[in-house]
């Protein structure tokens, strides 16, 4: 009977666990969603008015926004033309479709595209960021 107890006990904590995890995965989501609309806030009032300085650890940072570019490839367009899902487009999926002849790697390079990006870059303000930002008020 003492098994029983325990082994109901040990359930009952893995429970426990599991949905505390489950509600981590969930908040770690919301997260990352505020931290990039807080992040597209700032690279849009930069792109507007210029480099910002603001303040990490109490040290003065200028925050500026870099452009580049993302390769991406677009398996839904690769998935439609082959008459497959999407979720067979993995690694291996892929790979396999090349080893059966069904595609060859220079045509997969016609689903690559490049996409503009911005992201947000902050680095140590030097005096002269400082003053060049804050017009000489130092």
């Amino acid at each position: 009977m003492d098994i029983n107890v325990r082994t109901q006990v040990q359930q009952s904590e893995i429970n426990g666990l599991f949905q505390e995890v489950e509600q981590l995965k969930k908040d770690r989501i919301k997260l990352k969603e505020q931290i990039d609309a807080k992040t597209e806030k700032i690279i849009s009032h930069i792109l507007k008015h210029g480099n910002v300085l603001a303040y990490k650890d109490n040290m003065p940072h200028v925050l500026t926004v870099k452009n580049g570019e993302t390769k991406k490839f677009d398996k839904a367009a690769l998935a439609t033309d082959l008459d497959i899902s999407t979720k067979e487009l993995n690694l291996i999926g892929v790979a396999e479709l090349v080893e059966n002849n069904r595609i060859t790697a220079e045509r997969l390079k016609e689903y690559e595209f490049y996409e503009n990006t911005q992201k947000l870059k902050a680095r140590k303000a030097k005096k002269s960021d400082i003053e060049l930002i804050l017009g000489g008020r130092s």
